[in-house]
């Protein structure tokens, strides 16, 4: 039977071969950690296939940051990334919502859609705004915050708040519109 210790010792082991860029060491924890991580996922998500993709993502980033990142624990450190994954997937899913909610756009047409390529489309054209203005959106659509309160944590006005969420969605409205008109057809 093997104790929790002797998990915590082989974890250990895997990280520091992972740390030297060892291949196979990565591949272990990637079965090791895999499919318990998805069902994990699938709890917060309610999607395989989005649960899957983004425990992808927290192997990829797990390889592409293994020099930089200090891990004791490794199942923890897998478990709190997915979590975080998750979670910033919902924020996304709510910015979405919120962006459709303050579309002047009419309800009967929004199922129609594919949908994938219609949110990757939103989630570009957030991506670019300009780094202030896409700030102010985050934190108003994502945290939920109110002018005043973004207003304060930035150091400006609750007027130049309420000026650049003006211009945010005006630019969303008319970027992402002629992409709707053109999936619609």
């Amino acid at each position: 039977m093997i104790h929790d210790s002797e998990k915590l010792s082989d974890d250990k082991e895997l990280l520091l071969r992972l740390k030297k860029g060892d291949k196979n060491a990565f591949e272990e924890i990637f079965r090791k950690y895999y499919s318990s991580l998805v069902f994990f996922a699938m709890n917060f998500l309610n999607d395989k296939d989005l649960s899957e993709s983004i425990i992808q993502e927290v192997f990829v980033k797990l390889w592409e940051k293994r020099h930089l990142q200090e891990i004791r624990y490794l199942k923890g450190f897998l478990v709190v990334s997915a979590r975080n994954r998750c979670h910033n997937e919902l924020k996304r899913r709510g910015v979405i919502r919120n962006y459709e909610k303050q579309s002047d756009t009419k309800d009967e047409e929004w199922p129609q859609f594919r949908e994938e390529e219609y949110l990757k489309k939103i989630y570009e054209a957030i991506e670019e705004l300009p780094p202030a203005r896409k700030k102010i959106l985050q934190m108003k659509l994502i945290d939920g915050l109110k002018y005043k309160e973004i207003a304060e944590k930035l150091s400006i006005s609750p007027k130049t708040v309420d000026v650049q969420m003006g211009k945010a969605l005006k630019y969303l409205r008319e970027r992402l519109l002629p992409l709707k008109r053109q999936l619609l057809k």
